[in-house]
C-alpha cells in the first residue's frame, strides 16, 4: 500500500474542519430534530455528518500509515491537531454516535545504533576493545600546537616585513611631498614676481594711453602743418 501524501491529507483535514464549522453554525441557527440528533433540522439525508465521518476515517488511516512507515514528524503532528480540532467541534456525544475512532498513540521513533549490530557482534566475538591513549593524544596535541605556533610566527614575520615595506614607502612619499611643496613654493614666488611686473607694465601702458589722449590735438595740428609744408615745397619746385 502506497504511503499517503501528507499535503493531500492536510487539504482533506482543512476541508473537514470547514465542514464541521459550517455544521456547527447550522446547528446554532436550527437545532437538530429529535429523530436525528446528528443532523440539523431540514438537512438532507446525505448531509455533512456522513461526509465528515468519511473524511475523518480517511484522515485517520492516512496518519497511521505515515507514522508506521516513516515515523512521527511535524507533518503528522499537524494532521493530528486537525483531526482533534474536528473532534472537538463535533463533541463527544456526536463522535460516539457516529462511531468515529480517536487516533492511537504515535509509535516511538526508532533510534539507530551508532555501530551496526552485525559489526558489534563481530567485534565482541573477536574480543576487540577500544581504548584511548592519553600519551599519544597529548603528543599529537603538542605537535599540532607547535605547528600552529610556527605558522603564526611565519605569518607575523611576513606581516612585519610588509609593515617595514609600508614604512619605507611612506618615508619616500613624505620626501617626495616635501620636494613637491618646495617646488610649489618657488612657483608661487615666481607667480608673485610675474604679477608685480605685469602690474608695472599695466601702469606704464595706462600712463602712455593717458598722455596720448591729452596730446592728441597737438599731434594732429603738427601733422597737418607738416603735410602743408610738404605740399608748398612740391608745388614751388
Amino acid at each position: 500500500m502506497a504511503t499517503p501524501n501528507p499535503a493531500r491529507l492536510s487539504a482533506l483535514g482543512s476541508k473537514t474542519l470547514t465542514l464541521a464549522m459550517e455544521r456547527q453554525r447550522l446547528l446554532s441557527i436550527s437545532p437538530p430534530s429529535s429523530s436525528s440528533p446528528l443532523r440539523p433540522a431540514g438537512a438532507n439525508p446525505g448531509g455533512s455528518v456522513g461526509q465528515i465521518t468519511k473524511n475523518l476515517t480517511a484522515l485517520r488511516e492516512g496518519i497511521i500509515n505515515i507514522e508506521n512507515s516513516q515515523g512521527p514528524s511535524k507533518q503528522t503532528q499537524a494532521l493530528r491537531e486537525q483531526y482533534q480540532s474536528v473532534l472537538g467541534i463535533l463533541g463527544e456525544d456526536e463522535v460516539s454516535a457516529a462511531g468515529i475512532e480517536s487516533l492511537p498513540v504515535p509509535p516511538q521513533r526508532r533510534v539507530e545504533p551508532l555501530i551496526p549490530s552485525a559489526v558489534a557482534s563481530s567485534l565482541q566475538q573477536q574480543g576487540t576493545t577500544f581504548k584511548d591513549d592519553p600519551q599519544e593524544t597529548n603528543e599529537d596535541m603538542y605537535m599540532q600546537q607547535t605547528q600552529i605556533m610556527r605558522d603564526q610566527d611565519t605569518q607575523l614575520e611576513s606581516l612585519s616585513q610588509s609593515i617595514g615595506r609600508q614604512h619605507h614607502l611612506s618615508l619616500q612619499i613624505n620626501d617626495e611631498l616635501g620636494e613637491q611643496a618646495g617646488l610649489l613654493e618657488g612657483l608661487d614666488e615666481d607667480l608673485d614676481r610675474t604679477g608685480a611686473r605685469l602690474a608695472r607694465a599695466q601702469r606704464t601702458m595706462n600712463k602712455v594711453s593717458k598722455g596720448a589722449k591729452e596730446n592728441w590735438s597737438t599731434l594732429t595740428i603738427g601733422i597737418i602743418i607738416l603735410v602743408l609744408l610738404l605740399l608748398i615745397i612740391i608745388f614751388k619746385t
